[in-house]
C-alpha cells in the first residue's frame, strides 16, 4: 500500500500555491469562455419578431424581423359597440386595418374575445361595398383565403385559437389603404353578489409556452408569434403576437360605446378600470362611453350595474323559438343561506404563480390576497401553501394545522414571494392534488395566477383527473387574466372564478371569495326540463352564496307549455322552485348561446379523454348548423374583384399589441420553456470547463488524495448537471 507523508498531505506546498494560482487564472478564462458561447448560444435559438422604435415620422409602427431588418406592421383602430338588455349583450367589434407604407401588405392580428363569445358574424367593408361572412370548416376556410389572395383580391379570415383568443387575417390592403372588419358575438351576462358584470378583454399577457421545440414542419406556418411551436403546445406561434415596447407609445386605440337597457331602477352603475360618460335616458336605460375617448387596448374592461332595492332577480327565463324549436336561458337565484354559528373545519391549499407575467402590479395584488386568506384560517384548519415558477415550492411537505408558529412561518414565506422564472404550473397542481382521495375535512384548493400559458388543455385535463372531492376556486390577478383558462378550472374543480383587477379591490373580492369557500348555498341541482329537451350544463356545479343557476336547453317548440322544475340541497334541507315554461321573455339570440354551449361542453369531453375524432364531428355540425366560430369552423369573406395587379408582391406582417398595464419586464420577449439546443450548448460548456477544473486539481491533489476519486466525482458531477439539462429540455 501506498503511504502518505501526513506532514505535507495537510497543507500546501510553494509549488502547490503557484500551481492554484494557475488553476484559478485557467478557471476565469474558462468563465469567460463559456460565458460567451452562452451568450451566442441565447442569440442563436431567439430569433423571433419584436417591436421597434417608428422610424422617419412615418407615424407607423416598425417590427425587427428575425434577420435583422426591419418592416412597417399595419395599424389597427378598433371600435366596439355593446348593446345590452337583460342577461344578453350583443357586441360589435369593428377592427379598421390601416397600410401606412406604399407595399401591398396582409396582416394578422390576434386579440382576445370574452371566453364566452359565440362568434357568429363577420363583415368586410372596402369603401362602399360590403362583403359578408360565411362559415366553413376551418381548413377550407384557410384554403379559400389562401386561394383569394394569391389572386390579388381583398379577403379577411376570423379564426380561434382558444376560445377568449382570436386571429383576423387581412389580405391585400393596397398601399395608404383602409379595409374595416367587423366581428360579432352574442354573451350572456353574469351575475353575481347582487351585480351584474360585463368584461371585456383588451389585452393579452404574454403566455409561458412549455415543452422542447416541436419537430420541424410540426407548426402549420400561419403563426407569426415570438413562439415556435412546441411539443406541448403545438400553436405556440398562433398565441403568442408580438408587443410593442412601452418607449414607442401605445398602439391599438380602442372605443366603446353601450346601450344599456337594464329594464329596471339601478343602485349602481360602474366601470371600474376605465372613467365612462353615462347618459340617463327614459325607460332605465343608458348609454356609456368612455369619458376620455379612445383608450388603448392595455387592460380588461369591466361594466357592473346594480338592482336596486327589491328589483334584484328571483328567477327569469328567456327564450327564442325559430325551425320548430324553443331554445331557453334559465337563471334563477336560490334564497340566500343560512349562515351556520360555526363553518366545518378544512383543508386547504393556496397556489401562488409567481412566474415572470406576475412581475409589478400582480405579485402585489397576488401577495395581498393570500395574506388575507391565511387570517381568515380557524383554529381546527390545515392549510399549505405552494409557490411556483420556473420550479414548484411547497411550504410545507403536507398539510399541516394551523397554530401561531405555522401561521407565521406563512405569512413571512408569502411576503417574501417574488415574481420570476417560466410557468410550469402544471407541477404546482400536481403537487396540490395529491393526496387520498376523500377526506373527513372540507378540502378546498385557492389557484391565484394571472393564467399566462398556453397548455391550458393539458392542465385541464389533470384537474380533472385529480381533483377528488376537492373544489378548486380560482382567482385571476393583473390587468389581463387569461379567463378561459381560469373559469373553465374553476368549472373543472367544480368551484368558482374571481376576478382582481385593481390592488384597492382585493380586500372586497378575496372577501367575497371567503364566504363562497366557508358556505356553500345550494348542491346536487337537477333542472326538470321538458321531455326531449338537450340541455348545458347536463351536470350543474354547486352554487354558493351570490350565485344563480344559469343553464341553456334546446326542446320541441310544442313542449314548452308545462312547467320547468328546478330543485337542490342547502343547508341540509332540500330546496325547489317551479317557473312556467310558457311564461317567458322573449330574447333574440338564445339560440346562438345554446349552440355556444353545447360546442363548449363538447370540447371538454374531448379534454377529458373522449375520442377527438367523435368530438370534432359533434362540434363540425352545430358550429356549421348555427354559424359559429370553433377550433374546428372560421370565418371567411372573399371579394370578388382582384384588386393588387399581377406580379406584385404582398408581405406579410403581424400586428404587435401592447404590454398590459401596471406588468413590467416585458419590453424583451417574456422566456419559455428552455430550447434543448441552448440546453445542450450549456451541457457541453460546463464539461468542458469541469476539464479544465479536473486538469488543474489532478496537479494540486496528488500526494493528498486519491486522483482517480477526484476524477470520478468531477465527471460523475458533470454527467449529472448534463443528463438534467437534458431531461429539461
Amino acid at each position: 500500500m501506498a503511504k502518505v507523508d501526513r506532514t505535507t498531505g495537510n497543507r500546501l506546498r510553494k509549488g502547490d500555491w503557484q500551481a492554484l494560482g494557475r488553476l484559478l487564472l485557467q478557471s476565469l478564462a474558462a468563465g469567460m469562455f463559456v460565458s460567451l458561447v452562452l451568450a451566442l448560444a441565447v442569440f442563436i435559438v431567439s430569433a423571433p419578431a419584436h417591436a421597434a422604435p417608428p422610424e422617419g415620422g412615418t407615424g407607423a409602427l416598425t417590427l425587427k424581423t428575425a434577420i435583422g431588418g426591419h418592416e412597417v406592421a399595419p395599424l389597427v383602430f378598433t371600435d366596439v359597440q355593446m348593446d345590452i338588455s337583460g342577461m344578453i349583450a350583443r357586441v360589435r367589434v369593428s377592427q379598421r386595418f390601416v397600410n401606412p407604407t406604399a407595399q401591398w401588405r396582409e396582416g394578422v392580428y390576434t386579440f382576445p374575445l370574452p371566453e364566452r363569445a359565440a362568434v357568429d358574424h363577420l363583415r368586410m367593408q372596402i369603401g362602399e361595398r360590403l362583403i359578408d361572412g360565411l362559415i366553413k370548416e376551418r381548413g377550407e376556410a384557410r384554403r379559400t383565403y389562401d386561394a383569394a389572395k394569391t389572386q390579388g383580391r381583398k379577403t379577411t379570415l376570423v379564426e380561434q385559437q382558444r376560445p377568449n383568443l382570436f386571429t383576423t387575417s387581412v389580405a391585400n390592403i393596397g398601399p395608404g389603404e383602409e379595409i374595416v372588419v367587423a366581428i360579432e358575438y352574442q354573451e350572456a351576462l353574469r351575475y353575481d353578489e347582487g351585480s351584474f358584470r360585463l368584461r371585456f378583454p383588451l389585452a393579452i399577457t404574454p403566455r409561458y409556452i412549455p415543452g422542447a421545440p416541436a419537430p420541424t414542419g410540426a407548426a402549420d406556418g400561419h403563426g407569426l408569434g415570438w413562439s415556435p411551436a412546441t411539443q406541448q403546445v403545438q400553436d405556440a406561434d398562433r398565441i403568442t403576437p408580438p408587443l410593442a415596447p412601452r418607449a414607442d407609445g401605445w398602439v391599438n386605440p380602442v372605443a366603446i360605446t353601450i346601450n344599456l337597457n337594464a329594464g329596471f331602477a339601478l343602485a349602481q352603475l360602474a366601470s371600474a378600470y376605465h372613467p365612462m360618460r353615462i347618459e340617463e335616458q327614459p325607460g332605465h336605460r343608458f348609454q356609456l362611453t368612455l369619458a376620455d375617448g379612445p383608450v388603448p387596448a392595455a387592460r380588461d374592461f369591466e361594466l357592473t350595474w346594480k338592482p336596486d332595492v327589491g328589483a334584484a332577480p328571483g328567477a327569469a327565463l328567456f327564450t327564442e323559438t325559430r325551425g320548430g324549436r324553443t331554445y331557453a336561458l334559465l337563471m334563477a337565484l336560490p334564497p340566500s343561506s343560512v349562515t351556520p354559528a360555526r363553518r366545518e373545519p378544512r383543508e386547504i391549499t393556496y397556489i401562488i404563480d409567481t412566474s415572470g407575467s406576475m412581475q409589478g402590479v400582480s405579485i402585489a395584488q397576488a401577495r395581498e390576497a393570500l395574506l388575507l386568506a391565511l387570517d381568515r384560517l380557524q383554529p381546527d384548519d390545515r392549510f399549505n401553501v405552494i409557490e411556483f415558477n420556473s420550479a414548484t415550492t411547497p411550504l410545507f411537505a403536507a398539510p399541516v394545522a394551523l397554530d401561531a408558529a405555522t401561521l407565521q412561518r406563512a405569512k413571512q414565506f408569502v411576503a417574501g414571494l417574488r415574481a420570476r422564472g417560466g410557468t410550469e404550473m402544471l407541477p404546482a397542481l400536481d403537487a396540490a392534488l395529491i393526496g387520498t382521495p376523500e377526506s373527513r375535512l372540507i378540502r378546498q384548493v385557492v389557484f391565484l395566477t394571472d393564467g399566462a400559458v398556453g397548455n391550458e388543455d393539458a392542465l385541464l385535463r389533470l384537474i380533472h383527473d385529480k381533483v377528488g372531492d376537492r373544489r378548486l376556486f380560482t382567482v385571476g390577478i393583473g390587468p389581463a387574466p387569461n379567463a378561459f383558462f381560469m373559469t373553465r378550472a374553476a368549472q373543472f374543480g367544480r368551484g368558482t372564478y374571481t376576478y382582481i383587477g385593481d390592488v384597492r379591490e382585493v380586500k372586497a373580492k378575496m372577501t367575497a371569495l371567503f364566504r363562497k369557500l366557508e358556505h356553500p348555498a345550494l348542491t346536487d341541482i337537477l333542472v326538470d326540463w321538458p321531455a326531449g329537451a338537450d340541455a348545458w350544463p347536463k351536470i350543474v356545479p354547486d352554487l354558493y352564496a351570490g350565485e344563480p343557476v344559469v343553464v341553456v336547453a334546446q326542446f320541441n317548440a310544442q313542449a314548452a307549455s308545462g312547467q320547468i322544475a328546478l330543485s337542490g340541497r342547502r343547508t341540509g334541507s332540500t330546496w325547489g322552485m317551479l317557473l312556467p315554461a310558457a311564461e317567458t321573455v322573449n330574447e333574440p339570440g338564445v339560440g346562438v348561446l345554446w349552440a355556444r354551449a353545447k360546442i363548449d361542453a363538447l370540447m371538454d369531453a374531448g379534454r377529458r379523454g373522449a375520442p377527438e375524432p367523435e368530438i370534432r364531428g359533434a362540434v363540425l355540425d352545430v358550429a356549421l348548423t348555427h354559424h359559429l366560430v370553433s377550433k374546428y369552423t372560421s370565418l371567411v369573406a372573399v371579394d370578388v374583384t382582384p384588386t393588387r395587379p399581377i406580379g406584385t408582391g404582398a408581405a406579410t406582417s403581424a400586428v404587435p399589441g401592447n404590454i398590459p398595464e401596471g406588468l413590467t419586464g416585458f419590453d424583451q420577449l417574456p422566456r419559455t420553456a428552455t430550447p434543448a439546443p441552448l440546453l445542450l450548448v450549456i451541457g457541453l460548456a460546463l464539461l468542458a470547463m469541469t476539464a479544465l477544473l479536473l486538469c488543474g486539481l489532478q496537479r494540486i491533489t496528488r500526494g493528498m488524495y486519491q486522483p482517480g476519486a477526484v476524477r470520478a466525482f468531477l465527471a460523475s458531477l458533470a454527467i449529472r448537471i448534463f443528463r438534467q439539462s437534458k431531461g429539461n429540455a
